[in-house]
């Protein structure tokens, strides 16, 4: 069985770099090496591949390694391109990924699961009347990593939507998501396998002198980290029978983690979730991921997890030691 890992440069700050002038650190090629290594460890063949802007080379280098499976896929070209060609990949199909925060968010409402009430706008001029109660929450319809998510994002006062809403289309490129503010506790729900997922430990992220949780706070690791978190038996049943019923409703595969905020009254809100969730544990150059603090609550090395994520794929695609491309 031999893996191949995707990566790709950019892959976590990219959308974050059309905002900010800042010298962003990169840490894509480290994140990627920290996969492969894992994975070896666990037993496999593994090498690294470079997604190439034109998908031929990536295809041709894909074909000449003899790859079995993908690990690491984390954009939607890469999904489409993978499932074009019939190569088998770790984590969440195109129906999945093509889906838009705003459309995961209806698909969870419709099954009566919670989240709070939103609209979508694609520039301050076109601001659907709909009422929600003020603060309201603002951000990227397809973001990722907290790119575009600043203090200014809360919105207190109908006069500051606008603004933010423009700072996001005009900039980034992307609709807004408008959502009302739920005060709470913000968790974040990781969830591994398919048809009887395993639900890994709750993890909630404290604020270090900010509001909620910005592209800084979240990438130079300033959060405070509790995991796993302090709920009570039934509040944490709770969550996790929610984030299970919610995995299972927008057809995850393999892995995802699940972002909720839990009201006071013990209402574990949906907000999104992530199916290209950072996995990445505290060695290394790369910025760790919130599924790697689980895993290392969980007491699991890197390689028993990142394996168990790639067996779930690998058990889903039914592979066996025979090469799934040929060239």
């Amino acid at each position: 069985m031999k893996v191949g890992v995707f990566w790709r440069k950019f892959r976590n700050v990219e959308l974050q770099k059309r905002l900010s002038k800042d010298n962003i650190y990169d840490d894509a090629y480290d994140e990627a090496f920290q996969h492969m290594t894992a994975i070896k460890e666990a037993g496999f063949d593994a090498v690294l591949i470079e997604w190439k802007k034109n998908p031929k080379e990536t295809l041709k280098d894909l074909l000449s390694q003899k790859i079995d499976i993908v690990f690491n896929a984390s954009s939607l070209k890469e999904v489409a391109f993978l499932e074009a060609f019939g190569i088998p990949f770790v984590g969440s199909g195109l129906d999945l990924v093509a889906t838009s925060k705003s459309a995961r968010k209806k698909l969870v409402d419709f099954h009566k699961l919670p989240t709070p009430k939103f609209f979508v706008a694609k520039n301050s001029k076109n601001i659907p009347k709909l009422s929600l109660e003020y603060p309201l929450f603002v951000k990227p319809v397809n973001g990722r990593g907290s790119a575009g998510i600043t203090e200014e994002n809360i919105v207190k006062k109908p006069e500051d939507l606008p603004k933010v809403i423009d700072n996001i289309t005009q900039k980034i490129g992307q609709a807004a998501l408008i959502e009302e503010f739920i005060k709470g506790r913000e968790i974040t729900v990781g969830i591994i396998g398919n048809n009887n997922p395993r639900i890994l430990p709750i993890l909630e992220i404290e604020y270090n002198s900010a509001m909620t949780n910005t592209y800084k706070h979240k990438m130079l690791d300033n959060e405070i980290i509790h995991c796993p978190a302090d709920f009570s038996e039934a509040e944490e049943k709770r969550i996790k029978e929610t984030a299970k019923k919610i995995y299972k409703v927008l057809n995850a595969k393999d892995f995802g983690r699940i972002d909720m905020i839990v009201a006071k009254d013990g209402t574990p809100y949906f907000l999104e979730l992530n199916t290209f969730a950072g996995l990445t544990m505290s060695s290394g150059k790369a910025h760790t991921g919130y599924m790697g603090y689980m895993a290392k609550a969980e007491n699991m090395s890197a390689s028993e997890f990142i394996a168990s994520i790639l067996n779930y794929a690998i058990e889903r695609y039914r592979l066996k030691a025979a090469h799934a491309l040929t060239s």
